[in-house]
């Protein structure tokens, strides 16, 4: 799963920007791991791919976002701000 993982990390999809803070760990007690990108700094559109262990190995899943030109997101309470796609 980390193989993996780190693979989508360092080849990037098309000129997207990774999101990852930290390589994947080579964990057999980690069951998941998500690597995200985006298109900018700040955005909060991009893919997301969550790496799942298997029995049969590893499953990706692929998740799209877009947003319209005059989409907003709401404010978070207390100052709080949203995490990059793929940060949780």
């Amino acid at each position: 799963m980390s193989e993996t993982g780190n693979w989508l990390q360092a080849n990037p999809t098309g000129d997207l920007i990774s999101t990852a803070v930290a390589p994947v760990p080579d964990d057999p007690m980690i069951q998941s791991a998500r690597v995200g990108y985006i298109p900018a700094e700040g955005a909060q559109e991009g893919i997301v791919y969550t790496i799942e262990r298997i029995s049969e190995g590893v499953a990706v899943r692929a998740e799209v976002a877009a947003q319209t030109d005059d989409a907003s997101c709401p404010a978070l309470p207390d100052g709080g701000e949203y995490g990059a796609p793929g940060q949780g």
